[in-house]
């Protein structure tokens, strides 16, 4: 129980920290930038990262993943092009996605935690810390506090689930990889997207 009780906690203490680190002038602008970094290296790491923990290093199966995100970040980016007049909508649709690609990974990850085998705590505690960092930053600015709460509860709850069931949870989902690819180019849409108009986080 008590590696759920720290893997529930960490996104928590993001949150936490967020107003500490993105609301003081003298942060926010370094604040940002980072996230600019640390998200794509946050879901590059959860895919290839994953990919490699449990496959191997397979050079061709990479390739495919990183072909599949490439795509989950163009899509989007083609339809605004063609229909401008629904580009808030398709942000919106690619935020959704990335965030049921989030689900499927955190109810993974709840049923590693309930795993015979112990569970190094440290990585998946700094992993989930910056995962709620990254939801808060992501929601907050753009649909407010109750939104962002939503998300977050969104996290925890397909964790304790993923916990609970472990037993009836597989490991490894038929095409779960290629999915999780696909939504993780669409929230990395939405960063880019962020890095080059910073709408939503202009105060």
């Amino acid at each position: 129980m008590a590696p759920l009780i720290f893997a529930l906690a960490a996104p928590i203490i993001g949150v936490l920290l967020y107003p500490l680190l993105h609301d003081r002038l003298k942060f926010r602008r370094l604040f940002d930038r980072s996230m600019y970094v640390i998200v794509p290296v946050l879901v590059l790491s959860q895919i290839i990262g994953h990919e490699i923990a449990h496959s191997g290093w397979a050079p061709k199966i990479i390739l495919i993943l990183l072909g599949i995100m490439t795509l989950g970040i163009f899509i989007p980016i083609v339809i605004e092009h063609m229909y401008r007049q629904i580009a808030p909508t398709t942000e919106a649709l690619s935020i959704i996605a990335g965030f049921l690609g989030l689900g499927l990974h955190a109810l993974l990850e709840g049923a590693s935690l309930n795993a015979e085998t112990p569970t190094a705590m440290l990585p998946i505690m700094v992993h989930r810390l910056t995962v709620g960092l990254m939801i808060w930053w992501i929601l907050h600015p753009r649909y407010g506090s109750f939104i962002a709460v939503i998300g977050i509860a969104w996290l925890l709850l397909v964790t304790i689930i993923g916990f609970t069931l472990a037993d009836l949870v597989p490991h490894e989902l038929t095409g779960s990889n290629l999915f999780q690819a696909f939504v993780a180019g669409s929230l990395l849409h939405v960063i880019f997207h962020e890095s080059h108009h910073r709408s939503p986080h202009k105060h």
